[in-house]
């Protein structure tokens, strides 16, 4: 037997360790989907991208990745992938992640830039573009924590426009992991955070860095290194609950790099970095119709990166060389690489045009479209001039603070010297006729001030508060932020209520019904009768609306269904049916009812992101009443459409069936001829 010298043998073994690494590296595959522009060299290592989208003009839109070295730096650059000198931040002591978002402080609305400095252990943040900082040196994190090391950061506008950062670290427990801070403006215009909770399990096995929010979902996801990739609610208030562990399976090593790729109808892919693979697997990012969290595996896609840590992506048209969109990545060799979405997608995967869906040559044509209001339409609502209907009047909500109810004729024409502005963010409208006050016969608007956590009321057509300045709302509720609302008249005793929807509240009670008394001196008052209505938690309940004739009350649980209930709080709070629950994109929006005399009708609901209005029949089937199937779906010019209204009453000439009103992204509101709408299948 021959005996090995010492000496060899371990220079074999090392031979060995050495070739065993090199052939565990993967190389790119020759099928390997290329850049379009790899990104100029950092000085030491780059690790997380950034996408600066600017709206005015998307070719000038930017670059941001940082450089995680102790004498580290932010870099900015153009979408050729040039380092523009003059906004990189240098001199940072190993930044790791990053993210954008969009802020407000003193009044005014601008970009920040938000990464991690590992070594002194802060938030550092600059307003974009200038890429200035705002943070009078950095914000701590982990305080009183013996592990800190902060790596992973993603911003988070939740809304009621406050801004979040969750952030993870290098170590850390096995529970609490991520820590969540609400970033606000101070008197010095710095930015300064908070910590609101510690949430997020750990395995131990390596670290958490990877992490992204889908801020129109309001989820949070991050990467558990050897583990796979954990999901939670992003707003405090919905709890600490895990939702999901998925992307276990399949991965060489390491997840890393998380991105979201949306579509406005809800759609769209998780992107997990697999690191050591040179791949990135894509999830769905709406999980199924069954389970929201289960979020199946769509394919992988091998990219030309090298261990890729980072990546990001937008669904914005960024000019010629990026018309459908964009994906960065890091890659080991200190660039990042720009590719463009249809690449990615190829032939299988959603491309969608700065996430919105394209009106279709089907869609039907408003009759009129409405001026434009200053901040956000959301709701609007009809007055019926019984003595001319030719000179009816329709009302909009401007819902944000300093908005308004605004006032248009038939041509959408707005009636200053009818209009209320300076309202704090009126949400929802309605209107009811022959409310008795002191005596005599009114017409009255209604809608929510959610800002002021309160009704208004106003006298039609004249426009006069009768309110005192507003009726408070939910005054036994933690969370308030009244946003739906319908009005009902009760046709046995005449009596009249405002019922109310909050931006969050219980699973069940969720509604509450306030009769609106008299109070003297011409004014009115609240009085509670009850809560009612189940809730999904999901989303939120906004659009209500009241069928007085049958006496029903509908609601849109967002994302979950239409719910039934009697608008009659003397025949109980029973839900009379769900419906709805299958045949929408995503959200499920504004209500409204077309009536016929013979209580047959139309109940429209919007599936906002896909800009069609779900058509359901009033009267139900032959054999039940509450058995409201679809009838069919039709398409408008309208964008993204949060309310609507509608009349059966003939308005004139123009519009002897009526008119169909619907609220559009573009700050107006859409006015159809019922008869455009009806084609030739709807009454």
């Amino acid at each position: 037997m021959r005996i090995q010298h010492p000496r060899a043998s371990f220079l074999i073994l090392i031979s060995v360790l050495i070739l065993s690494a090199c052939e565990s590296e993967p190389k790119i595959s020759e099928n390997a989907i290329k850049p379009k522009i790899t990104t100029q060299a950092v000085k030491h290592d780059t690790d997380d991208p950034a996408i600066w989208v600017n709206e005015d003009n998307p070719e000038e839109s930017l670059i941001l990745g940082t450089d995680k070295n102790e004498d580290g730096a932010l870099y900015v650059y153009d979408l050729r992938g040039n380092i523009i000198e003059d906004k990189t931040v240098r001199g940072l002591k190993r930044p790791n992640n990053i993210d954008i978002e969009e802020f407000e402080m003193d009044g005014e609305e601008f970009s920040i830039a938000v990464t991690t400095e590992r070594l002194t252990n802060k938030l550092r943040i600059f307003r974009l573009p200038e890429m200035t900082p705002i943070d009078n040196g950095g914000i701590e994190v982990f305080e009183g924590e013996a592990q800190r090391d902060p790596m992973g950061v993603s911003l988070y506008k939740d809304a009621n426009d406050r801004i979040f950062a969750f952030v993870g670290r290098k170590s850390g427990p096995k529970d609490g992991y991520i820590w969540q801070y609400q970033l606000e403006g101070d008197e010095n215009g710095n930015v300064i955070g908070s910590k609101v909770r510690a949430f997020g399990k750990y395995s131990g096995v390596k670290e958490v860095e990877a992490i992204v929010v889908d801020d129109e979902l309001g989820y949070v996801y991050y990467s558990d290194e050897g583990i796979g990739v954990r999901k939670y609610y992003a707003d405090v208030d919905k709890g600490n609950e895990e939702l999901a562990l998925f992307a276990t399976e399949g991965f060489a090593r390491d997840h890393e790099g998380i991105s979201i790729y949306p579509t406005d109808i809800g759609t769209g892919y998780i992107i997990v970095s697999d690191q050591q693979a040179n791949k990135f697997q894509l999830f769905s990012r709406e999980g199924t119709k069954e389970n929201p969290h289960e979020h199946k595996f769509v394919k992988s896609i091998d990219v030309s990166t090298n261990n890729s840590d980072g990546s990001e992506v937008t669904n914005a048209s960024l000019g010629d060389l990026f018309p459908k969109g964009m994906f960065v990545a890091m890659s080991d060799n200190k660039t990042f690489q720009l590719y463009a979405w249809e690449d990615i997608a190829g032939d299988d995967l959603i491309i969608a045009p700065d996430g919105l869906p394209q009106h279709t040559k089907d869609a039907i044509q408003p009759k009129y479209i409405t001026e434009k209001v200053v901040y956000d339409t959301d709701d609007p609502a009809i007055w019926i001039n019984k003595n001319d209907p030719t000179q009816s009047l329709i009302i909009g909500t401007d819902k944000e603070d300093g908005g308004g109810l605004y006032v248009f004729d038939l041509h959408g024409k707005i009636i200053k010297e009818k209009s209320i502005p300076n309202l704090q963010r009126p949400n929802n409208v309605d209107i009811t006729y022959g409310y008795i006050l002191d005596g005599k016969k009114i017409d009255i608007a209604v809608t929510t001030e959610r800002s002021k956590n309160q009704l208004r009321v106003f006298s039609v057509p004249d426009m006069k508060p009768i309110d005192g300045g507003g009726l408070p709302v939910f005054a036994d509720r933690e969370i308030k932020d009244p946003m739906g609302l319908a009005l009902y008249k009760n046709p046995k005793d005449g009596l009249v209520y405002a019922i109310v929807g909050p931006k969050d509240g219980p699973s069940t009670g969720y509604l509450t019904q306030y009769r609106i008394d008299n109070a003297g001196n011409n004014k009115v008052k609240l009085t509670k009768i009850r809560d009612f209505g189940n809730y999904s938690g999901v989303k939120e309940i906004e659009a209500i609306a009241v069928d007085n004739e049958l006496g029903y009350v509908y609601c849109s649980d967002e994302a979950f269904g239409v719910r039934k209930y009697y608008a009659d709080p003397a025949l109980g709070d029973e839900e009379l049916a769900l419906f709805g629950t299958t045949e929408f994109g995503r959200d499920i929006e504004g209500i409204s009812i077309y009536k016929n005399d013979d209580g047959t009708g139309y109940i429209l609901i919007s599936d906002q992101q896909q800009n069609t209005f779900n058509v359901f029949p009033r009267e139900g089937s032959v054999d039940n009443p509450h058995d409201h199937a679809l009838i069919k779906s039709i398409e408008l010019m309208t964008l993204e459409s949060d309310g609507s209204e509608v009349t059966s009453v003939s308005l004139g000439n123009e519009f002897p069936k009526g008119i169909f009103v619907a609220m559009s992204t573009d700050k107006t509101f859409h006015i159809y001829d019922w008869r455009d709408i009806a084609g030739d299948d709807l009454k």
